[in-house]
């Protein structure tokens, strides 16, 4: 169809990816301008659709000031791989495509991050096993000091890099790259780790602190993905694309902890051997998934570049300042309370998984196979969870939701930590554990609700890693304070019930947060994209200007 440059602008907003997908489009541009213009409708056209810049070509016309602008969708089933690849890897480019390669590259990261996820836990228990029959006057912790120090050296980390990282993906064309880099790093570390042995533990510590940075790098590349593929599908598609995600995620995970621990029994073998059992069972996996999976990303355009001049790591800082100024000044009562409540919650709630590992090795006495077990009852509790929290924020609103998921969340932990002492108290955890499976298959996917129902759109890449930078500026503190009282000599429960700390905190804030039909209504348009605007003037048909922002 023939679309004058007003009637392009009028239904822009509105092309959908299934509208795009076999047809061919010419635009007639009338303009003095005509150059510049173009450039900016493929753009739009780019960002609106899964596009090929290379389809986009501009043909002269009669008319001096005119061109004709062309453009085709590409087809869908040219944007995936499966033909030349070589077992598994055709087989799984299929069973788990998507309408985009990025969207099908997303699901093969989320199914290989799950066995990764599961293979700390048994590290964790080895790791401390190792340290228990260390010479005290070498180590200068305790041994159950161990996995919070490991957590609070990856907090500090991922505070002090993050920004840098995201930086590279936002001014340069090396998101792709910086994936694959952290992919093998991680790959690297975990195959040194299977030889995890009492001489080595400590390196293997270290390196642990460094792989939990890595993944969080990792992350932030692939999550950098999410609103290109939530601007093709659609919002309804999104939404079904996100819940298989977190599916995947957790199949992997009770997958990956059946099989470990069926495995471990039958052999009868101890914490260290099953520490490496899990190691070896999740590298093969890891590596195809994720090298599939960057054979199907996209390169990306730098949405600005870096000039020679520009330090990356100042620029990662300065964007963050910049970011979190323009929230305060629009979006403080909404989604400024919002995202300071996530910096508590998240740093209480990724706390609360290392802490209930070295309560359950020192206190209740578990070995690795009884840990992973009870991990296993929290992971199938969650998928309830999710059921019960979407069925509460359907009954009262996602704010009013989160409020009484994080009071349920204080309740638990100072029940459990209160009644679980000793040894003898070990099946009081696996109810526990059921409970906090339900409380966590409730949190996650409520906190991510709210955050994509009052970001501001037009700037969804920026803010989701300052989101994610919200959910670990804090991580390293939890951990720090629970070494801190561990070294001590104060209780390990008095430890984990500080954890409600963090999660009173994020309530208050939720408290703080305007109603919630007013925080929807507050992002009705984009405050933060006015102060930076730069407006240009077209002329378009019949002598009208046209204001481009």
């Amino acid at each position: 169809p023939q679309l004058t440059l007003l009637q392009f602008f009028e239904i822009s907003e509105g092309i959908s990816s299934s509208s795009l997908q076999t047809r061919s489009y010419s635009i007639m541009i009338q303009s003095t301008r005509s150059d510049k213009m173009r450039t900016w409708i493929i753009d739009k056209l780019v960002s609106v659709g899964e596009i090929a810049p290379d389809t986009c070509t501009g043909l002269p016309s009669n008319q001096d000031n005119s061109k004709r602008l062309s453009f085709t969708q590409m087809k869908d089933n040219e944007s995936h791989l499966s033909e030349g690849l070589w077992f598994p890897m055709n087989y799984l480019e299929q069973m788990f495509r998507r309408e985009t390669r990025d969207a099908t590259a997303m699901s093969l990261v989320k199914f290989a991050n799950g066995p990764i996820l599961v293979s700390n836990l048994f590290l964790s228990a080895s790791l401390m096993t190792l340290a228990e029959r260390e010479d005290p006057d070498w180590f200068a912790f305790k041994p159950s000091s161990l996995i919070t120090i490991i957590g609070a050296v990856t907090g500090i980390l991922s505070a002090i890099m993050l920004p840098f990282m995201g930086a590279i993906i936002d001014r340069t064309p090396h998101r792709k790259t910086l994936f694959l880099l952290s992919c093998l790093l991680i790959m690297m570390i975990e195959s040194i780790q299977i030889t995890t042995i009492e001489k080595r533990w400590f390196l293997s510590a270290i390196l642990q602190a460094i792989n939990g940075f890595l993944f969080q790098v990792m992350a932030l590349a692939t999550y950098s993905y999410l609103p290109e593929i939530g601007r093709v599908v659609g919002r309804e598609i999104m939404t079904e694309y996100t819940a298989e995600y977190s599916m995947l995620t957790f199949a992997t995970e009770l997958l990956h902890l059946i099989i470990v621990i069926g495995i471990s029994l039958s052999m009868n073998y101890n914490d260290i051997q099953t520490g490496q059992l899990g190691q070896i069972l999740n590298i093969p996996v890891c590596i195809v998934c994720y090298n599939l999976a960057y054979k199907l990303f996209t390169d990306n355009k730098p949405s600005q570049k870096a000039s020679d001049r520009e330090n990356l790591l100042l620029i990662g800082f300065k964007q963050v300042f910049k970011t979190e100024e323009g929230i305060r000044k629009h979006y403080g009562p909404s989604l400024g309370w919002f995202l300071l409540a996530v910096t508590f919650a998240e740093a209480g709630a990724s706390t609360l998984t290392l802490v209930a590992v070295t309560y359950l090795k020192e206190v209740l006495e578990f070995s690795a196979e009884e840990i992973g077990f009870l991990f296993i009852v929290v992971i199938v509790c969650s998928i309830p969870g999710c059921i019960f929290g979407a069925w509460v924020t359907k009954m009262t609103c996602p704010k009013v939701s989160m409020q009484l998921q994080l009071s349920a969340f204080i309740v638990t932990n100072f029940a459990a930590f209160m009644t679980m002492r000793q040894p003898d108290h070990w099946y009081i955890a696996y109810g526990f554990g059921a409970i906090w499976g339900v409380l966590f298959g409730w949190f996650y996917p409520c906190e991510n609700l709210i955050f994509s129902l009052i970001m501001p759109k037009g700037q969804e890449s920026e803010l989701a890693g300052f989101y994610l930078y919200c959910t670990q500026i804090l991580g390293w503190l939890p951990p720090v304070i629970f070494t801190m009282m561990n070294e001590k000599g104060i209780p390990l429960y008095w430890g984990g019930m500080h954890l409600n700390l963090y999660f009173g905190l994020a309530l208050l804030c939720y408290f703080y947060m305007l109603p919630w039909d007013e925080c929807v209504a507050n992002i009705s348009e984009n405050k933060m994209l006015e102060d930076d605007t730069r407006k240009e003037r077209f002329v378009g048909p019949n002598s009208r200007e046209i204001e481009i922002v």
